[in-house]
């Protein structure tokens, strides 16, 4: 089987064997990680992400356009693409004369809740996209387009 000079069936050195299968064991195991049942390819799906700006100038949100890249800017990942954008009267909390909390809406400003459509991997904490989790209630700083909001993830649904 082993002929003097350490060949198997006197063809194939038997160290050259032992590797050979290791480096094939290794890659059978890396790719069972990265596209098995369990890797995050696999599980990626359709995510609905809203979001939430309580207060931006009007001219910025003027600038919204659908379709474009909802891009985080601290973590340099890509959510996805907006889809659709509500507006209303901005909102702004002071404290008055008698030292009362109240709401108040400035002129210029508008609130924006912004709905986008991307891929991620949901798990019970949030969405991961692009290595990061987004949870709800989680601020942001977001690019949509040109336009830089600065907001809070209202919501994360599975599209079916």
């Amino acid at each position: 089987m082993i002929d003097e000079k350490g060949r198997l069936f006197g063809k194939v050195n038997i160290v050259d064997l032992l590797i050979i299968i290791i480096v094939l064991a290794a890659a059978a195991f890396i790719g069972m990680k990265v596209l098995g049942p369990d890797s995050a390819a696999a599980n990626t799906q359709d995510v609905r992400i809203t979001m939430f700006c309580e207060e931006s100038p009007t001219f910025v949100v003027d600038q919204l356009e659908a379709g474009c890249e909802a891009w985080d800017s601290a973590n340099q990942v890509t959510l996805g693409r907006l889809i659709e954008w509500t507006t209303g009267d901005s909102m702004s909390a002071i404290t008055d004369a008698n030292g009362e909390v109240v709401e108040i809406s400035r002129e210029g400003y508008r609130s924006v809740r912004l709905v986008c459509e991307g891929t991620g991997v949901v798990s019970d904490r949030g969405v991961t996209i692009g290595g990061v989790l987004y949870g709800v209630g989680q601020s942001a700083s977001v690019y949509f387009g040109n336009c830089k909001l600065f907001l809070d993830i209202a919501g994360i649904e599975v599209i079916e």
